[in-house]
Order: C-alpha cells, then sequence, then structure tokens
C-alpha cells in the first residue's frame, strides 16, 4: 500500500483507470488518456450542464454513438473527480491530489454538473435537490441571463429564488414563483377528443417533413462521408499491422484521416438528433398535454425539472422590474396544440382539414425525420 500512496502523491494513478481512458506505454513511461470512449463522454457533461438533458437520454444519445452505458454507471460517472483532474484513493486518507492523467473537463464543469451547492455566507442555506424549489437552475434572470438559485432563509424559513449576479436584486418567494409557472403551464394543459388528434397528428407530420426533408438528406450524405474515413482508418490500421506502411506514415495519415472525421462529426452535430418515430412522439405528446399541470404539481424535483425542460427547451425569463416572465421556446408539439385549440366551430375544422392532402409526405413514407424541436 506504501508504493501506491506514492504512486498516487506523484500525481499516477496506480490502477486501471475509469472509462474513457487508455494506459499508454511510451519510452518507459506511461501516461493515461482519453480514448473514443472518452471523447463520447465528454459530449455527456456538457448535454447534463448545457441542455439540462436528463440520464435517460444522455444514455440513449450515447448508445447512438456506439456507446452502450446502464443508468448507474452513468451516475458514478457523473460523480467521478477523476475526470476533472483530481485522484481520491483510500490510499490518501481523504487527501485529494492533482493526477498528471489528462483532464475530460475542467473542475467548474463538474462542479457544476453535480451542482455542488454550499452554505454561503449571506445568511441562507443552498440545497441542490430540493421538491420545494424545482424551478431553480430553470428559470433565468432576465436582465443578466444568469440562472435563478434558490435558498432558505433563516429569519422566515421561507424559500427563495434569487439571481446571484450583483446589482439584478432579483428575488422572489418561491410559492409565488411556482404559482406564476403553473399558470403558464396550464396555457399548454389542453385536450382533444379522437377525431381532432387525428387532424393535428396529420397535419402535424406534414408540416415536419415538408420542412426536414432537406436536413435528413444533408445528414444522409455527411454519415456517407464518416462512414467512408472510418473505413480509411480500418484500412490503415491493417496495412500497419501487416507491415505494408511504416510507423511515420502510419501516424502522419491517422492524424490526417482523425482530423477529417473531426470535422465531419461537427457538421454532423449541428442537424441534431433524429425522431426515431414521429407518430409515437406525437401521440406521446397527446398523452402527457392534458394532465401537465397535476403531473408537474404531484412530481419529485427530478420528474419537475425533466417536465418543465421538456415543454419550455431554454427555460423561461423572469424580469423582476416588470415583474414579468418570458419564454423564448416552447417545445413544437406543445406550441402546435395550444394554436389550434384556439380553433373553434366547424367551419375551423374544415379548413384544417383541408390543408391535409400531401399523402405523399406523412412519416409513413418513410422520411427519418432529423428532430422536433427539443
Amino acid at each position: 500500500m506504501a508504493g501506491v500512496k506514492e504512486m498516487l502523491l506523484r500525481g499516477e494513478w496506480p490502477t486501471a483507470p475509469p472509462i474513457g481512458y487508455d494506459i499508454l506505454k511510451s519510452n518507459g513511461k506511461r501516461s493515461i488518456v482519453l480514448n473514443k470512449d472518452g471523447r463520447l463522454l465528454k459530449k455527456a457533461f456538457h448535454w447534463k450542464v448545457k441542455e439540462k438533458v436528463s440520464s435517460e437520454e444522455i444514455i440513449r444519445r450515447l448508445a447512438a454513438q456506439g456507446l452502450k452505458i446502464t443508468n448507474q454507471r452513468i451516475s458514478a460517472f457523473f460523480r467521478n473527480p477523476f475526470y476533472c483532474g483530481l485522484m481520491v484513493h483510500t490510499a490518501l486518507e481523504g487527501q485529494v491530489i492533482e493526477g498528471n492523467h489528462e483532464k475530460m473537463i475542467s473542475k467548474e464543469l463538474f462542479l457544476e454538473a453535480n451542482d455542488v451547492l454550499s452554505e454561503n455566507k449571506q445568511g441562507y442555506r443552498t440545497n441542490p435537490e430540493n421538491d420545494e424549489i424545482p424551478l431553480k437552475r430553470f428559470y433565468k434572470c432576465d436582465e443578466c441571463g444568469q440562472f435563478l438559485r434558490a435558498y432558505k432563509a433563516y429569519k422566515n424559513q421561507k424559500y427563495y429564488y434569487k439571481c446571484n449576479t450583483k446589482g439584478c436584486n432579483c428575488n422572489m418567494r418561491a410559492d409565488t414563483l411556482h404559482e406564476r409557472f403553473a399558470l403558464t403551464l396550464s396555457e399548454y394543459c389542453l385536450e382533444f377528443d379522437e377525431a381532432m388528434q387525428y387532424l393535428i397528428k396529420e397535419q402535424m407530420i406534414v408540416e415536419y417533413n415538408k420542412s426536414n426533408e432537406q436536413k435528413e438528406e444533408n445528414i444522409h450524405n455527411i454519415e456517407k462521408q464518416l462512414a467512408e474515413v472510418d473505413k480509411k482508418l480500418e484500412r490503415l490500421e491493417e496495412r500497419f499491422v501487416l507491415e505494408e506502411i511504416t510507423r511515420d506514415m502510419f501516424d502522419k495519415f491517422k492524424a490526417k484521416f482523425t482530423d477529417e472525421k473531426k470535422d465531419i462529426e461537427k457538421e454532423r452535430a449541428k442537424f441534431g438528433n433524429r425522431v426515431s418515430n414521429l407518430d409515437l412522439y406525437i401521440d406521446t405528446a397527446f398523452r402527457t398535454t392534458s394532465k401537465l399541470a397535476p403531473e408537474w404539481a404531484s412530481a419529485d424535483y427530478n420528474d419537475r425539472q425533466e417536465l418543465q425542460y421538456m415543454v419550455f427547451p431554454e427555460g423561461i425569463y423572469y424580469n423582476r422590474k416588470k415583474d414579468e416572465c418570458r419564454t423564448p421556446k416552447v417545445n413544437v408539439a406543445f406550441r402546435y396544440f395550444a394554436r389550434l385549440a384556439r380553433l373553434s366551430g366547424e367551419k375551423e375544422k374544415r379548413e384544417l382539414q383541408f390543408e391535409l392532402h400531401v399523402p405523399s409526405l406523412v412519416a409513413r413514407t418513410g422520411i427519418e425525420p432529423v428532430t422536433f424541436g427539443l
């Protein structure tokens, strides 16, 4: 154990590294570097922090890119400080050491991903996951654009939301903001009969495919380019193993093809994720929209956050001076439902039905959707 501790104190990890890393040995030196899985997992941190994506969605995205990971492992992954360059080990007896291995992310991003909020010096206490304050890190200050934090005041034992930017003075009782959010959510809590659901669904499919036809063609071409680069890399490794090319040539062309692949992957990322089954997506949206408000009211912190971001992907902005809330983006399905809910009478229903005359464009023809506003 003494030898292990000495290695750790030198910043060297003594055992096998966690998922996402490989051990390389060169000229007698041992180094721990990110591998292909590690570069994918790095995206997971950004999805969690920047997009507020749920663990289930992160697992789905990783699987779509070839990395399968369980819910239990993803939770442990986000909590492991090794990824931000820090080493924790029983041999260190509570000590935290800066490692020499390649960092996956910054310490700031790691803390943000874990929502580490500690007791501060302003007379209140913060709490990372509390059912009483589900709107923290969802509402933003309209003045500075920063997320509202939440705290419980010692004096009156009430919860508040507060912007931490100096001078903004954006502060509100939690129960008051909850009432306003429930009112906003109620605008999208709608019910449709089966006939209306059918008309709306057909119309959405038509409009969706019309607007995404070109995107799908672009994605197809990009993925074809990716497959070609992968073949080049595979062939390059094969030639090196068969000693048809030198190490210098292998390193040179591997770097070239790898850079080429990264550029193509960046281009692919611009188009977002596909919706694999548009019919199922819309059916789910119909079931959800009829019970948005009561479901939010009875859910726990994590489920509330997930529902909030499902309906309002970019959160909600609160303007303290005007005492107003602003929703920059609403999930296209719920926005569509709300708009059509304003239709009334047989005249509007006939007009809606008249628009549904392009059967060749519906999803059943095989056009795979690219994204649906999430």
